[in-house]
């Protein structure tokens, strides 16, 4: 099948260079690491400007799970500020190193991936720039859903406010997911054309409109990989849990080796969508340049340039 020739090309090349998922792999799990250090040092930090009393200490080691749970909510309550403060200094630097990583990171892919065409950093920050701000919106999003929500709920009965915050956190979500789906497809349109972020989104958005029914045969095997592999790890750590809790708790060290390689799976799943797009990209210009050549109207003369020039003959 003709559709088919992506996804083959995508996985040739992933075989072809295997420091393409090393690479890929590599800082994504850099990031998590540093995001999860800054998450930690944030929350010490909050944890040692709160005030302890001493009777609170002795409720916290009295033992007693319910007298101190009480201790800890009495030891918490007023420092919502704090918290509030420590979320956002917390979410902000994450925000920022993820961009400077994503951006980072990207760039190195395209140039294995495009070995011809030049990856140009800014744009690709841009790029970055746009996802971590859809991020952000959507949270907000999220929680206004959920207050407003909250006021279509009648007296005494929650179930149709929590109706329509399920459905309104869907549609949020589903918005989300495209519009960051596409800006993640964006990049592969930024080495070798001259585009700039916004110019590459409208790259993007073009070939969407040129070759949809190409993109959907390209991405759904992509998704169905990803989600049976998220349903075996999701089993897998359910077993693992089972057998801690019944035989031994030496079995715990199956729940992060299932994770890890669950996000092992993933990236190298990404990359290999990524390698896809690039070759169904690069089809397309190739056939629209074939058509000038042969003097016939281009098919799809909407689709970007990737930078790549024809042969001479």
């Amino acid at each position: 099948m003709a559709e088919a020739a992506p996804i083959r090309q995508g996985f040739a090349a992933v075989r072809r260079q295997p420091a393409l998922v090393l690479g890929e792999t590599s800082w994504r799990w850099c990031f998590a690491v540093s995001a999860w250090v800054v998450a930690a040092t944030a929350a010490l930090g909050y944890l040692n400007s709160v005030p302890v009393s001493w009777r609170e200490q002795m409720l916290a080691q009295s033992g007693e799970p319910l007298l101190a749970l009480a201790a800890v909510a009495h030891a918490l309550r007023g420092s919502a500020i704090r918290l509030a403060g420590a979320v956002i200094v917390a979410g902000s630097g994450i925000a920022v190193l993820w961009m400077l990583a994503a951006a980072l990171g990207r760039m190195v892919t395209l140039k294995v991936l495009l070995p011809d065409a030049d990856a140009r950093y800014w744009p690709l920050l841009g790029l970055s720039f746009l996802r971590a701000g859809l991020f952000l919106a959507a949270l907000l999003s999220a929680a206004g859903a959920w207050i407003l929500a909250g006021f279509a709920r009648p007296a005494g009965d929650a179930t149709p406010g929590l109706v329509a915050a399920v459905v309104l956190l869907v549609c949020i979500w589903l918005v989300w997911t495209l519009l960051n789906w596409l800006l993640s497809l964006a990049a592969v349109f930024v080495p070798g054309g001259g585009q700039d972020t916004f110019g590459a989104v409208a790259a993007a958005v073009d070939l969407v409109r040129g070759s949809f029914g190409e993109i959907v045969l390209t991405s759904l095997p992509f998704v169905l990989l990803h989600y049976a592999a998220l349903a075996g790890a999701i089993a897998a750590g359910v077993l693992a849990f089972d057998l801690m809790t019944r035989a031994s708790a030496e079995a715990a060290w199956a729940l992060p080796a299932v994770a890890l390689g669950y996000f092992a799976y993933a990236d190298s799943l990404y990359i290999t969508r990524l390698a896809a797009y690039v070759a169904l990209a690069r089809g397309g210009e190739e056939s629209a340049q074939a058509a000038v050549m042969k003097g016939l109207p281009e098919p799809g003369a909407s689709l970007p340039h990737l930078g790549l020039e024809p042969e001479a003959s």
